[in-house]
């Protein structure tokens, strides 16, 4: 929308009550300015509409100071869409590798025009031989901690950079369900490691919803985690 007193801001994992909260508290001071929000899943696109440019900037500089950990664009893109752009300015790579997201997190990024310049490879590696054939996961990691753990997260991103070709990895295992397996582990449990050179870190998550819902928060978790950490490199 062109439009000089519109403004787009992506935000990630933010709930409904604390945006609204947000938006009733800078309003109070700036009764010209509009808000409205779509949301997909955890992935959410604000819209800020003033009067004014002025009150626009205004409601926009109070929003930032709010949800800066949270915000992965302040213009209307997609989380993919970042990711890819950032390492095309960076000239650096990506590889991934997934269990529970299926191969859903390398489409999303290779449906970017351009991907292939960023892109180096997918790697789904949903049993645990796979893991450990093709990533190099140890079997005593996967006996020990079980392939939905952060342990086994850790070393399938670092299977990846072992290959020295890729600047950035990320990596999925999880349980989508319907139902948990021999582990016992609860249905939505995921662990995502994104690495580079400089380290790999695990994070750990228990998302809610259906089997595809849970794939879905997977992989767009996935994307907003790699985008704050590919700007560290």
């Amino acid at each position: 929308m062109e439009n000089e007193n519109f403004s787009v801001v992506k935000v990630f994992g933010v709930a409904d009550e604390p945006l609204e909260k947000a938006f009733s508290e800078i309003k109070k001071d700036n009764p010209e300015v509009e808000f409205s929000f779509e949301r997909n899943l955890l992935d959410v696109r604000v819209s800020i509409i003033g009067k004014n440019d002025k009150s626009t900037s205004l409601a926009m500089r109070e929003f930032e100071k709010r949800f800066a950990e949270n915000i992965y664009a302040e213009y209307d893109a997609s989380l993919q869409e970042v990711l890819v752009y950032i390492l095309k300015m960076g000239k650096l790579k990506v590889s991934v590798a997934e269990s529970f997201t299926g191969g859903n997190l390398s489409a999303r990024i290779v449906s970017v025009p351009g991907a292939s310049e960023v892109f180096y490879e997918g790697v789904v590696a949903y049993s645990e031989a796979a893991k450990a054939k093709r990533l190099g996961v140890n079997e005593e990691s996967l006996a020990k901690y079980k392939p939905v753990s952060s342990q086994v997260a850790g070393e399938m991103a670092r299977g990846l950079l072992n290959e020295r070709v890729s600047d950035l990895a990320i990596a999925t295992t999880g349980l989508a369900g319907p139902k948990s397996d021999e582990s016992g582990f609860p249905v939505g449990l995921c662990f995502i490691a994104v690495g580079s050179a400089q380290g790999i870190t695990v994070f750990k998550y228990r998302f809610d919803g259906n089997r595809e819902e849970i794939t879905k928060k997977g992989v767009q978790t996935a994307l907003f985690l790699a985008v704050k950490s590919v700007k560290n490199i």
